[in-house]
């Protein structure tokens, strides 16, 4: 990788080292933290080897660290001291994670802490991640002593049946979710009960917005599984894949099928990019509910064959959502991840700014999609109707690299700032006076469970420098929005010159105390500041920046509702016997915030997606990116031959085919640079059309 400037750890690349500290958590062991891009095992290298490639203005991205005191990267070998001894300090294929009985239930010394383990020094930690003690420790197969290292193992040492054993959903849930989205506090269930799953660093994962988290809510939930509830868990569907399903040569040296660690990933993969060679394996519907067309024959009649072909179970069997979830992700307004109060605000870097949707109570329709479906023994692919979480995204790409990307978060930290006497919504955490970290304090749940859970409080509308708690130092700022344009670049707001972000209006329409980029004038002074800003760090000239708006559809399959809570025929019909005019096609889904009417059909605005279209609309929208994605072809590349059906719904044709956080470092300061959203732009995944 090449040198390059950066303001702090939240802007700066990953690197090797960085990636096995950030994301070690839930990619332990094996491939890149093993062998460097080389093929070379990365403790091979020597420190001289690696000072010599620096020495030369090289910055060698498998043996480099971001050092946030010396604000660059340094030289990082892949050796730590441990009680005097230099060791090999890699992380190898990590087993105990899942499969260890002892895995701790706390977890500042499971799986998410144990990256945090240093060298300590009167008491401070000190030097090096210690890599190679990630899978005994974080399996609880050993404890460590913090100051020289040394690891001691239980039964000392003799690891039988009762440290080892089958992997259970509580293994799953320390990267997949550690709980539900259920009343995590006791006040009952809010959108506040989401924002502490997904910013407490006690429940830190990267699976906030995807499916597996759904699966971890608690018995007596409106939301819990009928599977769940029969005591079926996560490996009970999700086996590993069977080698027949990846292909010749999976294990070329084997006669016998042995265990596969590539767990079998479902069938929504298609929204996230993922092959067609690792959606096999997983249980379906049909592999324990059998004959499915006899079975729904006494309820769709004649009809029960064309339903079971067009249309997933999922769809009918799910139904409604009764939990709140990310409905827009705005990248063109990233939250600031910040500490601090009105006097002094210290900025970290970027995190998701996510707009919530959902109804606790009543429920909301699920949205819907036309997703591929193969069948792995033929090759065929059907297209089927299917339950999705529709997410809008919003971003700014720029053509510097001759061709368009997301803006780079460097470029956008410089352009979007946080004034303290400007309205805009923030979060603060309490904090403990006498060590300046987060306090975590005991809240019991609605089910009677007791947490330790960090004290978040939202503030939508507000002004940091009139916030009573941050001033009296007992909160700090954990998050917050930009409210301001830099136009002139200088660091501060001036009036006349930079452009406030305004509350105009949410995503449902009505203003939220959220500051949104949607107006002319917010837009373009956004536009044209965030050209001036690339030409000077790209010194292209030609320079264009445009506003994306785009879609994502997460497939759903899990909390499948008792039959008597399917969807009724209405629901799809509405009062006819044929069409699509019931809510689940006709409703609208609301994927981003309303912009001027200039704006929408201004040049530099590529919407990729309606604001607002319907169920019927969106699902053909996906069909169409994924076919042009190449996601309805069998495996010799051929369109599937699969005949097509067309059904009217509202002038709405709709074509029917045959039926992804951090492992945090010590410290307030070192647990917000390690966060997911420090780096999203760099690698933020675009479907192409």
């Amino acid at each position: 990788m090449a040198p390059q400037e950066a303001t702090n750890a939240g802007l700066v690349d990953l690197t090797t080292p960085d990636y096995a500290k950030k994301c070690g958590m839930c990619h332990p062991g094996g491939g890149p933290m093993e062998k460097d891009r080389d093929d070379n095992f990365l403790h091979q290298k020597a420190l001289s080897e690696i000072q010599a490639e620096f020495d030369a203005g090289k910055i060698p991205g498998d043996y480099a660290i971001w050092s946030s005191t010396e604000k660059k990267f340094v030289p990082f070998e892949w050796k730590i001291n441990v009680n005097g001894q230099d060791i090999n300090n890699t992380m190898a294929p990590t087993c105990f994670y899942c499969h260890s009985k002892k895995i701790a239930t706390d977890w500042d010394t499971a799986a998410t802490g144990t990256l945090k383990f240093r060298t300590t020094l009167n008491g401070k930690a000190v030097g090096k991640p210690y890599f190679a003690a990630a899978d005994a420790v974080g399996g609880g197969i050993a404890s460590i002593n913090a100051t020289n290292l040394t690891l001691t193992y239980v039964n000392n040492g003799t690891i039988g049946d009762n440290e080892i054993g089958r992997a259970t959903d509580f293994h799953c849930g320390h990267c997949h979710g550690a709980s539900g989205f259920e009343d995590i506090n006791g006040d009952g269930i809010n959108p506040l009960d989401f924002v502490i799953q997904v910013k407490d660093l006690k429940f830190m994962h990267p699976d906030f917005m995807k499916e597996a988290m759904v699966w971890q809510f608690p018995t007596g939930s409106k939301n819990i599984d009928v599977h769940k509830a029969a005591g079926k868990g996560c490996v009970d569907c999700h086996q590993p894949v069977s080698h027949e399903y990846i292909g010749g040569g999976y294990f070329p040296s084997s006669t016998t099928l042995i265990p596969s660690h590539d767990f079998a990933k479902g069938s929504c993969g298609p929204a996230f990019g993922v092959m067609w060679n690792q959606l096999g394996g997983s249980l379906t519907c049909e592999k324990c509910h059998t004959n499915p067309v006899d079975f729904h024959t006494a309820y769709f009649g004649p009809a029960a064959s064309t339903h079971i072909d067009k249309v997933a179970c999922t769809t009918c069997h799910i139904g409604r959502k009764y939990f709140y979830r990310v409905k827009l992700i705005d990248w063109t307004l990233p939250m600031f991840v910040v500490t601090g109060n009105a006097n002094s605000i210290n900025f970290w870097g970027l995190d998701k700014h996510g707009y919530l949707y959902g109804d606790p109570v009543n429920g909301k329709y699920e949205d819907i999609a036309w997703l591929p479906e193969r069948d792995f023994e033929t090759g065929e692919v059907k297209w089927k109707i299917k339950p999705v979480n529709a997410m809008g995204v919003l971003l700014f790409e720029d053509n510097s690299s001759r061709e368009f990307k997301p803006v780079l978060a460097r470029y956008l930290a410089k352009v979007f700032k946080v004034d303290p006497n400007l309205p805009t919504k923030y979060m603060k955490v309490e904090i403990d006076p006498s060590t300046g970290k987060p306090k975590y304090s005991p809240a019991t749940t609605n089910t009677g469970e007791t947490l330790n859970i960090l004290n978040i409080q939202v503030v939508k509308g507000g002004v940091i420098a009139n916030d009573e708690d941050l001033n009296s130092g007992n909160f700090t700022l954990w998050r917050a929005v930009p409210n301001y344009i830099d136009v002139d670049l200088d660091g501060k707001y001036t009036k006349g010159i930079d452009v406030q972000i305004t509350d105009d209006t949410g995503l449902t329409g009505t203003t939220d105390g959220d500051p949104e980029l949607n107006t002319k004038e917010e837009v373009e002074a956004a536009i044209n500041t965030l050209k001036k800003v690339i030409t000077s760090a790209t010194g292209k000239t030609d320079v264009e920046v445009k506003l994306v708006a785009t879609t994502d559809a997460f497939g759903m399959s899990h909390n499948i509702r008792p039959a008597n809570e399917a969807l009724t025929c209405g629901d799809c019909h509405g009062t006819r016997t044929t069409g699509l005019e019931g809510a689940l096609f006709t409703n609208t889904t609301p994927l981003y915030f309303p912009y001027d009417a200039e704006v929408e059909n201004a040049t530099y605005f590529d919407k990729e997606i309606d604001r607002a279209p319907t169920e019927a609309s969106y699902a053909e929208h996906i069909k169409v990116e994924l076919t042009a994605a190449g996601y309805g072809t069998t495996d010799n590349g051929t369109a599937t031959t699969t005949a097509n059906a067309t059904t009217t719904t509202n002038s709405t044709s709709t074509s029917s085919g045959g039926g992804c956080s951090i492992a945090p470092s010590a410290g307030l300061g070192g647990a917000i640079s390690g966060l997911l959203g420090l780096l999203p732009l760099a690698f933020f995944r675009r479907k192409k059309k």
